[in-house]
């Protein structure tokens, strides 16, 4: 954290009802920090947001920058991993918008509150996972033929490919964005799997993924540790690893975020 005072320090936490989330707002409110909670359950956030649309993305944005004109910490965790295709809202693949375009979307619209605060910084949590993702640019919302692991992989590698295009666009503005990974976490993610769900594997599970409390651990050190180096990702213990391959491709880099803009329908100040 900065040296502003704790009750000053203003943190945006996405995907905070439960999880991850939940246990880094948690963890963030314990060292003294306002905390701003997002989350589409109304009763267990501090504002309601679908994150699937973007629309309700833009109302919470207009009304956290209303409230909280300096934010000195964003975290972009929410995620989500569907076993059929569905799409958002706004007719979108869901794991693409949830995942990849929210993220792209909230941080553009609470850049200038993030500014205000500078330092500041932006977390995206992504996964090791991603370096298995592949960005499918001639079908990015899969409509031809869907796979909810392919899909989930490429959002993860997207988010590794945002962090690092915004690191490069907010080095002069006193923001910086991390791209941190939790390890593998015992959560409501693969709710639909039925193998996850399965009363007599829960054991099994609960012996090979961490807790969120344990994942938080990594994001809050990652909100306060000093950037990694241009390409890299902040994973347990505040460790230091390269970012996928793909992701440090600028050329693939390019072509994401030219294809997000176009599908988010905002780009960021150069």
């Amino acid at each position: 954290m900065n040296d502003r005072r704790p009750s000053t320090y203003v943190c945006v936490v996405t995907g905070a009802s439960r999880g991850i989330g939940k246990s880094t707002a948690a963890a963030l409110a314990a060292r003294g920090a306002t905390v701003v909670t997002l989350g589409r359950d109304p009763s267990r956030n501090t504002i309601a947001c679908d994150l699937a649309s973007f629309a309700s993305i833009r109302a919470a944005a207009a009304e956290i920058t209303a409230r909280w004109p300096r934010i000195d910490l964003l975290v972009n965790n929410a995620g989500v991993q569907h076993l059929h295709r569905t799409v958002s809202a706004d007719g979108i693949e869901a794991t693409l918008a949830v995942n990849h375009l929210a993220p792209f979307l909230l941080t553009r619209l609470l850049l200038p509150a993030l500014e205000a605060a500078a330092p500041a910084r932006v977390l995206t949590v992504s996964s090791s996972l991603a370096r298995w993702g592949r960005i499918d640019f001639s079908d990015l919302q899969q409509t031809r033929r869907y796979n909810g692991t392919r899909a989930y992989l490429q959002s993860k590698l997207a988010n590794v490919m945002f962090t690092l295009s915004l690191a490069e666009r907010l080095t002069t503005r006193g923001v910086s964005a991390v791209c941190v990974y939790p390890g593998l976490v015992a959560t409501d993610l693969l709710r639909e799997r039925w193998w996850w769900r399965a009363a007599w594997l829960r054991p099994l599970w609960r012996a090979v993924f961490l807790h969120p409390d344990a994942a938080a651990q990594a994001v809050v050190a990652a909100a306060t540790v000093t950037p990694p180096g241009a390409d890299c990702c902040i994973t347990l213990g505040g460790r230091t690893v390269p970012a996928p391959p793909l992701a440090r491709d600028p050329e693939q880099r390019r072509r994401l975020w030219d294809a997000t803009v176009r599908l988010a329908g905002v780009d960021y100040p150069t």
